[in-house]
């Protein structure tokens, strides 16, 4: 057999993005399921695989993304400059939790109020939620998972907002 034709483990690796001790747990996987002339060992036991095979190798799980979602609603009229005041104070409050909170401030096309629709990167949910309450004093919130961030960030700037962000640690 020709090697030149098939990958090696760690050229399966690259090329699916993912570890080379995944890509041999996939392989000791698969190796009763194909023959030999697409999954086969070398004398040196290293593996070859067959460019045939390579979408066996692709990752079944969609990981979340790192930031999650989270659209607050105030339950009073508060202008931008408020709002921008009360994030430095959730800001505040967080202490030294990494923090990151991307947003975009909009009015609601109903009542004219203005809301916000943020992607957050937060060590303690929980907390950041209790300090939201804390700064807004009555606010309605909603938060998910974001499986494609690019998604998200055209929904956010659909009237052509810009995304301010804050950090904290």
């Amino acid at each position: 057999m020709i090697k030149d034709d098939y990958y090696n483990v760690k050229e399966v690796s690259q090329l699916t993005v993912q570890s080379t001790r995944n890509v041999r747990r996939i392989i000791q996987k698969i190796k009763n399921e194909v023959t030999e002339r697409m999954l086969f060992q070398d004398e040196n036991y290293n593996w070859y695989i067959s460019p045939h095979i390579i979408s066996r190798f692709k990752l079944q799980r969609i990981r979340a993304s790192k930031y999650y979602a989270l659209s607050i609603d105030p339950c009073y009229n508060y202008s931008s400059d408020e709002i921008e005041e009360i994030l430095g104070f959730v800001l505040k409050q967080m202490g030294n939790t990494s923090l990151e909170i991307n947003y975009v401030i909009e009015k609601k096309s109903k009542n004219g109020q203005n809301h916000l629709h943020c992607f957050v990167k937060c060590s303690n949910k929980k907390k950041l939620i209790q300090c939201f309450r804390l700064g807004f004093s009555k606010v309605s919130y909603h938060q998910s998972a974001i499986f494609d961030l690019e998604s998200w960030k055209g929904y956010i700037t659909k009237y052509n907002n810009e995304i301010k962000t804050i950090k904290n640690g």
